[in-house]
């Protein structure tokens, strides 16, 4: 009996989307607690048949009721149910970037780079990583109101692209650390060729930041990043929702009549 996951409460949530309401009924006897019975006396005691528990057993990855019964009655056991206090440390940690996004929250460089993007057809964005990931979903949704956007993920490409681009071009560098010196030179080269480049970051005391148009800063993940706790594209996808909205906000009449025009196009 190979049991990789000892915490039956992450057992049930991760199936809580196959749960009936039988199932419901069988997860909260053990949630609560209640105390260990043969699988005919707990039938009888929550109200639901033999078959029905085996049932719940194996939609919460377990083969019969004794293995379930064997994690229960560890965890009864336990003086330290082994997953609740780092969950809630989880939680907390989502709350300090909500909170922090919320203390760093700028509306001028909201505004500022939204007009940008209002005035530009042509966007690069420059991001490595997680952070070329959350360029993808940038590109996704503005590129249905009509820009085009290319999403440039490593670094000798952006070397290449920095001498092809003009005023006519818009450049969005994403960066959580902002610490690769090789895009602090490209920024450099960007600005001094007056070309309008924004950073997206958690880090401004970055050189690179000497080096842009202006600065959005964003939460830190103080090293979560780095255990795969908490995704590194989260602080910078709240950026771009808040763009997003913005954007969309301030230009309704100019997206509806893209809209009206890609409809007429598709017809």
């Amino acid at each position: 009996m190979v049991l990789m996951n000892k915490d039956i409460g992450l057992l049930f949530e991760y199936a809580q989307n196959k749960f009936t309401n039988t199932d419901i009924k069988i997860a909260d006897y053990f949630l609560a607690k209640r105390p260990v019975k043969t699988i005919e006396e707990l039938a009888i005691e929550i109200g639901v048949s033999t078959a029905s528990i085996t049932r719940f057993c194996r939609k919460v990855g377990l083969n019969n009721l004794k293995e379930l019964l064997f994690l229960y009655q560890e965890q009864l056991d336990s003086a330290n149910p082994p997953v609740k206090h780092e969950r809630d440390g989880l939680y907390q940690e989502y709350l300090e970037i909500v909170h922090q996004f919320d203390t760093l929250f700028d509306t001028s460089i909201i505004e500022k780079i939204t007009q940008a993007i209002s005035q530009h057809k042509i966007i690069h964005i420059f991001g490595t990583g997680f952070s070329a990931l959350a360029g993808a979903d940038f590109k996704f949704r503005f590129g249905r109101l009509g820009k085009f956007v290319e999403v440039v993920q490593d670094t000798n490409s952006m070397i290449m692209h920095q001498n092809i681009l003009t005023t006519d071009n818009l450049v969005i560098i994403l960066s959580l650390n902002a610490k690769d010196q090789n895009i602090v030179s490209v920024a450099k080269n960007l600005t001094d060729r007056g070309i309008t480049t924004f950073l997206i970051t958690s880090n401004v005391n970055s050189k690179l930041t000497q080096h842009v148009t202006a600065t959005m800063q964003i939460a830190s993940l103080n090293g979560e990043e780095h255990t795969g706790m908490i995704s590194g594209q989260l602080p910078i996808l709240m950026a771009l929702d808040h763009l997003y909205y913005h954007y969309v906000s301030q230009n309704r009449e100019t997206i509806k009549n893209w809209v009206s025009t890609e409809e007429l196009f598709s017809e």
